[in-house]
Formats: structure tokens, sequence, C-alpha cells
């Protein structure tokens, strides 16, 4: 039986963020990776389109990878591992998984915020 989309994972799933461009990603058994990526275009301040969030927002990212794996899409994981090697800022890529620092906006990233933690 598969379980509902915003349905809380029974252990929070550790998160590894990889930022520096000069890094290697690490060897972790069971683990995931998941690419940040630089947005498509610019934007103003606040008005990033879809399409740009989709490929720079780790809780959508996240969340799509959960949705996936509960659909039986992705192998089975332990963990993940963020490649943000591509972005400027990988400090604020943390921030989105770290309570209480950005608000989160649905349950969307509700579900994120309680089913992966970092690393």
């Amino acid at each position: 039986m598969t379980s509902a989309p915003f349905e809380r994972r029974a252990q929070s799933i550790p998160v590894t963020i990889v930022a520096g461009r000069d890094e290697a990603l690490p060897s972790i058994p069971g683990a995931t990776v998941l690419r940040v990526e630089r947005p498509l275009h610019q934007h103003k301040a606040g008005a990033e389109c879809v399409a740009c969030a989709a490929r720079s927002d780790v809780r959508v990212l996240l969340f799509d990878l959960l949705e996936r794996s509960r659909r039986g899409m992705v192998l089975p994981f332990s963990a993940v591992i963020i490649d943000a090697r591509g972005v400027d800022d990988g400090e604020a890529i943390a921030e989105r998984l770290l309570p209480g620092k950005q608000p989160a906006f649905g349950l969307r990233d509700h579900t994120v915020l309680h089913s992966f933690h970092l690393a």
C-alpha cells in the first residue's frame, strides 16, 4: 500500500549539501543525488517563475523525490546528497531546510521539513 502524498516519513532522511565548486560529491551508501541548478533567466526579487523555482528550490526537489519514491519511480534511498556546486549561494539552500529559518508555504514545505534534516 502506498502512502499519501503529504504523509510524514517514519524516519527523517539526512541531507548533505555540497556547495563548494571544487568539492567532490561524497560517497554515502544508499544516497541519491539531487542537483540544484541556476535559474534559467533573471527575475525581479521575489518574482521567480515556476520553471526556475523547480530547478533551484531544494524543497521542491525533495518533495518531488518523495513523491517519485512513493510511486515506486526511483530506487529506495536512505540519504540525499544535494549537488549545489553550480549555484552561488549554498548557504541559502541549507537555510531552506532549517526549521524556523524560512517560512513553510503549504503542505509541500511542511512535508519536506518533517521528512528531511541536514546531516
